[in-house]
């Protein structure tokens, strides 16, 4: 086995790992469409023998099932987590401020050497 198919093989299972959940979702509605499109052959089949007049209504059924579930799996796969990104990078700020214990800056702040070094780029700024 050579170095490249290794490395893809390994990077689409780690791929397939990451996304697995999602992956199944769309197997599950590609076999549902399957399914669904040869039950129509054969109720079509039946219906053109039997009830002609049936095989429009049996059409726009299998229609609506197969759009259907197309839209289940892109309602599934829409990207949810775009809004909760900067939320969560917010509210960690804010909770060091807002709970009352020192944080890191404040433990930084409490140094000497940067008291000092701090008011003598104040004094400088003042003259």
């Amino acid at each position: 086995m050579s170095l490249y198919r290794f490395l893809r093989t390994s990077a689409l299972l780690a791929l397939a790992g990451r996304y697995r959940q999602k992956l199944f979702l769309i197997l599950v509605a590609v076999a549902a469409a399957t399914v669904t499109s040869w039950l129509y052959d054969d109720i079509a089949s039946y219906l053109e023998s039997q009830h002609p007049e049936l095989v429009l209504m049996a059409l726009i059924l299998k229609t609506l099932i197969v759009y259907s579930v197309l839209v289940y799996v892109v309602w599934q796969l829409r990207p949810s987590g775009w809004a909760t990104e900067p939320e969560a990078t917010s509210t960690v700020q804010t909770a060091s401020t807002e709970s009352g214990e020192p944080g890191p800056l404040d433990e930084l702040l409490d140094k000497p050497k940067l008291k000092t070094r701090k008011e003598s780029i104040l004094d400088e700024m003042n003259r």
